[in-house]
């Protein structure tokens, strides 16, 4: 999945290229296809999920690239980092996350042979932290999902 996806990526910045190459960036600029040079299945495309994101607009059978949809679709500041930082966020609390249960694990573990109310509040502030982090994972995770569905 992630491998079509980075295939897909690559052949949508391929084809901007070539809009940018062309000078196909407004309606007065707009070229046909066969101009283009564009690869087959971009019209086909255009019919789908590629014609409804408004990055390339259609005017009497000739294309051009929307550069101000394309920088609403990747946000304010968005470059390949942005998503990239998404990730890394992602994977610290999922790191946070395994930290935090082995240490819960280890204080329950602990707290029956040793019983005692402090450790029964450090355990009890263990599974608060961990159900914090699984609610900032959800929110990140459902915001990457939000700007890959817009997009595609």
């Amino acid at each position: 999945m992630f491998r079509q996806r980075n295939e897909i990526r690559k052949w949508l910045f391929e084809v901007i290229e070539k809009f940018r190459q062309k000078e196909a960036v407004s309606p007065e600029r707009a070229m046909t296809a066969q101009e283009l040079d564009l690869p087959l299945g971009f019209q086909e495309a255009m019919r789908r999920r590629l014609g409804r994101s408004g990055i390339f607009v259609e005017v009497n059978g000739k294309y051009y690239l929307s550069e101000e949809r394309l920088k609403q679709i990747r946000g304010p500041g968005h470059a390949e980092g942005a998503d990239w930082s998404s990730r890394k966020r992602i994977l610290t609390l999922r790191m946070v996350q395994m930290i935090t249960v082995a240490l819960l694990v280890t204080l329950m573990l602990a707290n029956m042979f040793v019983q005692s109310w402090e450790m029964r509040v450090i355990s009890s502030l263990f599974l608060v932290v961990w159900l914090v982090v699984c609610i900032l994972q959800i929110y990140y995770l459902s915001k990457v999902r939000k700007r890959i569905s817009r997009f595609w």
